[in-house]
């Protein structure tokens, strides 16, 4: 997520020895091998060489410092004048062939060392460390990295749920955007990365960290000349969908102070969701349904976005404890949220989220059957949050 001033809304074979060789010159990469177009990519690219001139080892794992030469050599390997470096890691040998690598991404604020005075640019490299450092240099590219985690293929895997807390935005944007996908239905998060899995890694994302080509195909355009995101792989509504609303029900005004001195502004979430139900219209897709189930689930979810900012000074897309954010309820699929100043303009908030590809899809999704909109909040902020549910009115009273 990044900080806004009013709202907030992740090698390598790199061996100094081997010079670059062309893919036939490698006996351990194969045509029938599943990584041999990704190991032709990033020989051709000049990312990777090979261990050795005729071999690539595939299966060995990657380090630190192979990791952050790759990233400097995908970013055109810009000048590092010595005086710029800083303080020095006593594990960094200047003649090492990481060495500017290394302070290229501490300066960029890539890849830190675990202390002022060691890197570890030989240790290995986990896949959820992989997918962590490329989001954080698709940030550094000034690309949209708010996937507004869109959940539905990350819950694919398995093991999604042993993802480290701070590598879970990364990991969901990586699988998202196809950089990840995974083995055997698990993304295997503590697994050391081999070169051909960041070989592969790297190729996937080719278009998507090129920052002067689009990222996502071209949408149709709506009426105010935004693109609107095309669903057509998603699931569409259909007949089966419960006409069933109990938006007469919900709540309205403020509700009573809690615990932690915040309170829901009931009159803003409720503006908020009919704009957003009103956008849909204006796109040709149906309104969503409201629920009281799913309202009290994303109460819930609001507050714990300001506990988590409380905390942590970010808001984030997992609970407290780190569990993800669909085990507040059943059938969660998707959440929108968004920091603010106080405001009584739900316009506003549907702005914001408008404003970020993953926020808009969700809101344009056809994926999602019933949602509900919270505005939690505590002095100057408001907490605002959509969540979005699979489930129909019916099957969610029905659980």
């Amino acid at each position: 997520m990044k900080k806004e001033i009013a709202s907030i809304l992740c090698a390598t074979a790199l061996t100094c020895s081997a010079g670059a060789a062309s893919i036939p010159d490698f006996s351990d990469v194969r045509p029938s091998d599943w990584y041999h177009d990704a190991v032709n990519y990033v020989c051709e690219n000049g990312l990777m060489n090979g261990t050795s001139d005729t071999a690539f080892s595939p299966n060995a794992t990657t380090s630190r410092g192979m990791i952050v030469t790759i990233l400097y050599r995908l970013a055109g390997s810009p000048d590092m004048p010595e005086s710029n470096w800083g303080y020095p890691y006593a594990d960094v040998d200047t003649n090492a062939y990481y060495s500017a690598p290394v302070y290229w991404a501490r300066m960029n604020d890539l890849v830190t060392g675990y202390s002022d005075t060691q890197f570890g640019p030989n240790d290995a490299i986990t896949r959820e460390q992989l997918t962590a450092i490329l989001y954080r240099y698709a940030d550094h590219l000034g690309l949209d990295t708010d996937t507004g985690f869109i959940p539905d293929k990350y819950y694919d895997f398995s093991d999604y749920q042993s993802v480290s807390r701070y590598a879970t935005n990364a990991m969901s944007w990586c699988v998202n955007k196809g950089i990840v996908s995974g083995s055997d239905g698990k993304l295997n998060p503590h697994g050391t990365a081999t070169r051909a899995e960041v070989a592969t890694m790297l190729m996937n994302a080719e278009n998507i960290l090129d920052a002067n080509e689009p990222t996502e195909p071209e949408t149709p355009v709506s009426p105010d000349g935004q693109p609107v995101p095309d669903d057509t792989d998603n699931e569409t509504a259909d007949d089966n969908q419960t006409v069933t609303d109990e938006i007469s029900l919900r709540p309205i005004g403020k509700s009573a102070v809690d615990e932690y001195g915040g309170y829901w502004d009931y009159d803003l979430s409720n503006a908020t969701f009919d704009a957003i139900n009103d956008l849909r219209e204006e796109n040709g897709l149906p309104r969503l349904t409201y629920s009281l189930k799913v309202q009290e689930w994303a109460d819930t979810r609001s507050r714990e976005i300001w506990i988590v900012d409380e905390r942590d000074g970010d808001i984030s897309h997992t609970r407290p404890d780190g569990s993800v954010f669909a085990s507040v309820g059943y059938g969660c699929n998707a959440e929108n949220a968004l920091i603010g100043l106080i405001t009584t303009n739900a316009q506003e908030n549907l702005n914001k989220w408008y404003g970020s590809q993953g926020h808009r899809e969700n809101m344009l999704n056809t994926r999602s059957k019933t949602t509900a909109v919270s505005a939690y909040v505590q002095g100057e902020k408001v907490y605002a949050l959509q969540l979005f549910d699979k489930l129909t009115i019916t099957e969610l009273n029905n659980r």
